[in-house]
């Protein structure tokens, strides 16, 4: 008789007090490395993180790191049919790309240097299935990343080849011509470790009956396809580190944007992204550790845009730019209970790019070439006050050409009382450079004008984070923060008329307050669960209610343990009413993710997506006519993965 050996909780023993105990001090010493740019105890770390780990994230069927982070507390996703957003503590301003969170994989910044976007699906260069875990660091991390770090720090921990040794393949099949094939392979040895990942997807997306956009029966068909190819390589021989992350994603536009013909194909978008990193870490030397990391990136940005069928007149955007990175880093244990960090960062852009021409006939609109370079130094001291007392004090002094130099403190006062608890009280300010699309974009006033007096968005945070763990595994948490935004650039017409022209403006000052409350079973021998409720105001200084911020959230997902060779996930999330060009209700949407595993190689699983086919609305975006944007409705697909 045979029995499958899936995992090793399949066949544990019942646990002792012992097993109990490691398994708690395991819980207890999980690290992160968001916080600081390098691997500290979550309990420890100077700031308020979410983590999603990677069982979880397998058990519920994620497939984009966007996935992994809606799971997580304060999260909400947003989809304008062209491009996702990522909404945090309230703020997702309806057209934005994400430009006030910096995205990181393994440490590298992903923000682009055109639009500074860091998106969290398809356009990204990382599927979940290439991911150890998802570090959310809360609240602002200026102090340690720059720009951009104002509502948060997401630091996507990627596998090694140790993770997943030897060859995974999965193919998948799905409603709307879903089709997709990932794989990825792990080798290590002594000192060295390899991980390659392979993605390829593509569908054809929905049809969508759109009545506001005024095609002859309301119905926009076939004008919803996706198609995306994503690489990830890494290499790590001794202290040497050399990795390349890549992406090309391909996307219609279905809601006419800026003007297009309804209906008639060809407005599409293409973002492509290359990562690649050179980096050396020599591990502690006595009471010191050096780092240092050479980045080379480039992204381009391709937009067609049709204007008419007959004759077909062809508008088109070009954006690309490339930048290099170099940055050296030194942590420092030599004075009794501290430990010190010293870093210096430079970036350097020689060559941002922005054009816009009409093709037939050509007339050129926009032709903008712009360098840009960043100087960044920062020091960090983690000073033992006492056994339970733990001070942080972080400051960042940043130069970008063309506006003063940026000054991002921050001060955290963390108390554990015990091993298994944590309070957290948090200060910081941070700020984000206006980026090149906001500055220098002008198509010579038909969509938009350019802005050469924008100043810097400043933000000042506090908050205060608990934190415990019981001996069973399960996690409580709670946050409470406030926060005020200044200078905030946004879309502002520069005439009453309807179709004028935009100009980005340093237009007032935004406030965000609200709370966090979470518990989870964080243990991994058995039931996987996490529930959060968020409730949160976003205001401007009018008092108004800022778009597309809603006002509460409830969340939570649900893994159980293996049985019979089957395993189920589930996850539900529930958004509050937000405002737009009009108010859109209550977001509900359940996703279940069904597994059976054939064999310790191969496994067989059925998806679906939006399973009460609820339709979900969002705020609509400037660019579109519509007054709301229909969200996905009910889809299916079927995964087979097996291993060699």
């Amino acid at each position: 008789m045979s029995t499958l050996a899936l995992t090793p909780a399949a066949h544990a023993a019942p646990a002792t007090d012992a097993s109990e105990d490691q398994a708690l001090e395991a819980l207890l010493k999980r690290e992160v490395q968001g916080p600081s740019r390098y691997a500290q105890s979550l309990m420890d770390a100077p700031a308020s993180v979410s983590v999603l780990e990677r069982a979880a994230s397998e058990g519920l069927g994620h497939q984009t790191v966007g996935d992994q982070l809606a799971r997580l507390p304060g999260v909400y996703l947003s989809n304008s049919r062209t491009y996702s957003g990522l909404g945090l503590r309230g703020f997702n301003r309806p057209g934005d790309y994400s430009a006030r969170l910096l995205m990181a994989i393994d440490g590298q910044r992903v923000n682009d240097a055109i639009y500074d976007q860091g998106l969290p699906q398809l356009e990204l260069p990382v599927v979940a299935e290439w991911v150890k875990r998802v570090e959310l660091v809360h609240g602002p991390g200026s102090s340690i990343y720059g720009s951009n770090a104002l509502l948060g720090v997401v630091n996507i921990v990627t596998l090694d080849g140790a993770d997943a040794p030897g060859l995974t393949a999965q193919g998948s099949v799905g409603g709307n011509g879903f089709r997709r094939a990932e794989m990825h392979y792990g080798a290590a040895s002594a000192g060295s470790d390899l991980f390659i990942g392979l993605n390829l997807q593509r569908t054809a997306g929905e049809d969508l009956f759109l009545p506001e956009l005024g095609t002859a029966d309301g119905w926009v068909r076939g004008l919803d396809g996706e198609r995306q190819l994503a690489l990830l390589a890494k290499y790590r021989n001794g202290p040497w580190r050399v990795a390349l992350n890549a992406v090309r994603r391909d996307k219609d536009a279905p809601t006419a944007p800026y003007g297009t013909e309804a209906g008639a194909a060809g407005t599409h978008y293409v973002d492509s992204l290359v990562l690649a990193e050179l980096s050396y870490d020599e591990g502690w030397q006595g009471d010191v550790r050096k780092s240092a990391r050479l980045s080379l990136a480039g992204y381009e940005f391709l937009g067609r845009y049709v204007f008419g069928s007959a004759p077909e007149l062809v508008n088109k955007d070009v954006a690309r730019a490339q930048w290099t990175t170099l940055e050296g880093r030194m942590l420092w244990r030599g004075l009794l209970n501290h430990q010190l960090m010293f870093g210096a960062e430079l970036r350097t852009s020689p060559d941002g790019v922005q054009r816009n021409y009409d093709v037939e006939p050509y007339a050129l609109r926009l032709d903008s070439r712009v360098s840009q370079d960043a100087l960044g130094i920062y020091a960090q001291d983690q000073w033992r006050l006492s056994s339970a007392l733990q001070l942080t004090t972080g400051l960042r002094l940043d130069h970008v050409r063309g506006f003063a130099t940026a000054l991002s403190p921050r001060a955290v006062l963390a108390w554990r009382p015990d091993e298994r608890e944590s309070f957290k009280l948090m200060w910081a300010q941070s700020f984000r450079t206006p980026n090149l699309y906001e500055r220098f974009y002008d198509d010579g006033g038909v969509s938009q004008l350019r802005s050469d007096n924008l100043k810097p968005e400043r933000l000042n945070s506090v908050e205060g984070a608990w934190e415990y763990v019981l001996s069973s595994g399960h996690a409580l948490s709670a946050n409470a923060y406030y926060t005020r935004m200044n200078r905030l650039i946004e879309q502002q017409p520069v005439s009453a008329e309807v179709d004028a022209a935009v100009q980005y403006r340093n237009v007032g000052k935004v406030g965000l307050r609200g709370v966090d409350l979470g518990i989870e079973r964080r243990a991994t021998d058995g039931w996987l669960w996490r529930l959060s409720a968020s409730w949160m105001d976003g205001r401007d200084d009018a008092g108004q209610r800022l778009s597309n911020s809603p006002s509460w959230m409830f969340k939570g997902d649900l893994v159980t343990p293996l049985w019979q060779r089957w395993q189920l996930g589930v996850e539900w999330n529930l958004l509050g009413p937000r405002i737009g060009r009009v108010e859109v209700p209550t977001t509900a949407l359940v996703n279940a993710h069904l597994r059976y595993h054939v064999d310790p190689r191969q496994s067989l699983a059925l998806h679906l997506n939006n399973a009460l086919d609820r339709r979900n609305l969002d705020p609509s975006t400037p660019d579109t006519p519509l007054s709301a944007i229909p969200q996905p409705g009910r889809a299916w697909r079927l995964d087979w993965r097996f291993m060699l």
